[in-house]
């Protein structure tokens, strides 16, 4: 992982940064143990993009298993980046005023929030979205796509993920060809006309017929620009030790810098810091076992929310 970090242009000196406002909106957790831990993420990812303050100083910054060895869990945070929260929906404020809004939880849209996403990006702000927001309630939404490259997905799957790479793109700069993870993924983008608006970074062979095949590659992270603003996409992200992933991690980071409109690699550092591989933190000192369950067994959701089933909702 070091040598994909040191492929990347070194920063500029701190002083020499303009300052980032980023958002993190998150929800109540819907799913069971390690999945959809959108408070959890929440939390540690604001000490670990904003660095500790005061009571955040024993806030481990790894999702999955226990904290991250002393000296293995650098809290400093990136330079001249301030970070807030936001619970259910940003307000008014902090879309005024945010570089960049990721939102990990599903995404509760309406008129109103149509009109302030549009706004938002027209003003050239960023937008992440991760895992469960890229999955539209009660399903694919044609406005959606409009505003983000992808209105949606009605398939889903939990086990083994064997990326492509876009390694030509500046965000898979030093990156292998192929990743593999343990996670969950969505597809096809719905509705396919919108496809073409938007960038692969990376990319799985998902099955498109009623019985197994080889498939055929679904996005799984990708950009979309709807001039001036700027939007990432991440389907990962379903179990925390995901987030712990330095990989993931880098991609992720480099997603935010990206929609931000900052160099792709100003956050780079930060892909290490608490960081597990398999299981392992930072080099061997913690070894862990990941046991999904599949299909896994959700939350109760309120009675207005669809029947989850294989080809309607995401688990």
């Amino acid at each position: 992982m070091r040598a994909v970090l040191a492929r990347a242009p070194a920063p500029p000196d701190a002083d020499q940064l303009r300052e980032l406002r980023i958002v993190l909106l998150a929800d109540a957790k819907d799913h069971g143990a390690e999945e959809h831990d959108y408070p959890l993420w929440q939390q540690r990812w604001r000490v670990l993009l904003g660095g500790s303050q005061g009571s955040d100083a024993s806030t481990p910054l790894n999702l999955y298993g226990p904290p991250a060895v002393p000296g293995l869990d650098d809290r400093s945070g990136a330079p001249r980046l301030k970070v807030e929260t936001a619970w259910h929906w940003p307000s008014r404020q902090q879309w005024e005023s945010a570089d960049a809004v990721v939102a990990f939880c599903y995404l509760p849209w309406n008129e109103a929030r149509f009109q302030e996403v549009a706004a938002y990006l027209a003003r050239g702000g960023g937008l992440v979205l991760v895992h469960s927001a890229t999955w539209t309630m009660p399903g694919p939404s044609e406005r959606v796509a409009a505003l983000t490259g992808v209105g949606g997905f009605t398939r889903y799957r939990h086990g083994p993920v064997e990326l492509e790479i876009a390694t030509d793109h500046p965000l898979g700069l030093g990156l292998p060809p192929r990743l593999s993870f343990l996670d969950e993924t969505y597809w096809p983008p719905t509705p396919a006309e919108h496809a073409a608006r938007i960038q692969v970074l990376a990319s799985s062979k998902e099955s498109l017929g009623s019985t197994p095949d080889r498939g055929a590659p679904q996005p799984v992270f990708w950009l979309c620009e709807p001039d001036p603003g700027r939007v990432f996409g991440c389907v990962l992200g379903h179990y925390t030790w995901t987030f712990d992933d330095p990989y993931f991690r880098l991609l992720l980071l480099r997603g935010i810098a990206w929609s931000a409109r900052e160099s792709p690699y100003r956050l780079d550092a930060l892909a290490l810091p608490g960081a597990r591989a398999n299981g392992v933190i930072n080099a061997g000192v913690w070894s862990g076992r990941r046991t999904p369950r599949a299909p896994c067994n959700p939350l109760p959701r309120p009675p207005s929310a669809p029947h989850r089933g294989r080809s309607r909702t995401a688990g």
